[in-house]
């Protein structure tokens, strides 16, 4: 079960391990962590998450806003009144903190390539989230990102990451440095994992620069369906340590693996086309070549000193 925070920039999602037993409420877990500095790590009940609603949303303890639509009950929407009734309804059912298995990590692309962002998230890190993961025993796992170009992000500073491959190779750098610092604090059983997601992305890029395209939203930074999957396939194998089963993931009809999706896109935007049978065997053999064959992207660059884009040089 999943739940998602966000902390400035870094984003992260949990893998909840011991669910609070709380009546007809199949999400679960979702609180409020306050802090001294009146920064706050904000959960959504997984119900929310995957159907974009809450069977709580009409209960007579939530003022429900007059204006109350789908847009409203977004899980990634702050709503206040929301999170003031979640929180006190969990407080009632369930006074414990929930523990969790995996708590995955990401944040913004360019950040962990960069010098003054890698070590702002680096701060970050060490503040708020070692101790958020040593009081709920989760696994750290970093969503490696993927690169995009300076073409689809034209307003964007992108000096040094001109390159996908160099901007993917940074990228790593830096979630390598959030790794170490984690393992500073955490105990051998919370060890830090790295999800190669962007290793990934970039081994489409070299072997069909053009099909690597259709791995991203119309915005060209997010990823479409097609790079959802490929992300997904990852994630699984970084989690429990083998691939998903193919027939599983690998369908006549791919568009079911959304269908309990809360959104897919927002209704201004251009649709995305969905994945079909023969790309999804395409993606499950790369995310299978990265994660059990250990195979590399030829273009990948293994930096080993702190490398930094904005710099040219060490961190």
């Amino acid at each position: 079960m999943f739940a998602r925070w966000r902390q400035h920039s870094i984003s992260a999602y949990g893998r909840q391990r011991h669910v609070p037993t709380v009546q007809n409420s199949p999400g679960r877990a979702a609180y409020q962590v306050p802090r001294s500095d009146g920064l706050r790590l904000r959960c959504r009940t997984v119900e929310q998450l995957l159907t974009g609603t809450d069977s709580r949303l009409d209960d007579p303890g939530y003022a429900i806003p007059a204006d109350k639509n789908e847009t409203n009950k977004n899980p990634c929407r702050e709503d206040p009144a929301y999170l003031k009734y979640a929180k006190k309804y969990f407080q009632n059912q369930q006074p414990e903190q929930p523990y969790w298995d995996f708590v995955m990590i990401n944040d913004n692309t360019r950040n962990p390539s960069c010098a003054s962002t890698r070590a702002h998230s680096l701060q970050f890190l060490e503040r708020f989230y070692v101790p958020w993961l040593l009081e709920t025993g989760a696994t750290p796992v970093f969503l490696w990102t993927h690169a995009y170009t300076v073409e689809s992000t034209p307003t964007r500073a992108m000096t040094g990451l001109e390159d996908v491959a160099n901007f993917t190779s940074l990228t790593l750098v830096g979630y390598k440095e959030y790794a170490k610092l984690l393992e500073i604090y955490l105990p051998k059983h919370q060890k830090p994992r790295i999800a190669p997601v962007g290793l990934a992305f970039l081994m489409v890029y070299e072997e069909n620069p053009e099909f690597w395209k259709l791995l991203f939203h119309s915005d060209h930074i997010h990823a479409s369906p097609s790079g959802t999957f490929l992300q997904g396939c990852i994630v699984y194998y970084t989690l429990f340590g083998e691939m998903p089963p193919r027939n599983w993931v690998v369908r006549r009809n791919m568009h079911s693996l959304w269908n309990t999706a809360r959104m897919m896109q927002h209704a201004w935007e251009p649709a995305n086309p969905m994945i079909h049978v023969e790309a999804a065997e395409y993606l499950y053999g790369v995310a299978e070549r990265i994660m059990v064959d250990g195979e590399v992207p030829k273009s990948f660059i293994e930096y080993r000193n702190g490398e930094v884009a904005d710099e040219g040089g060490k961190l």
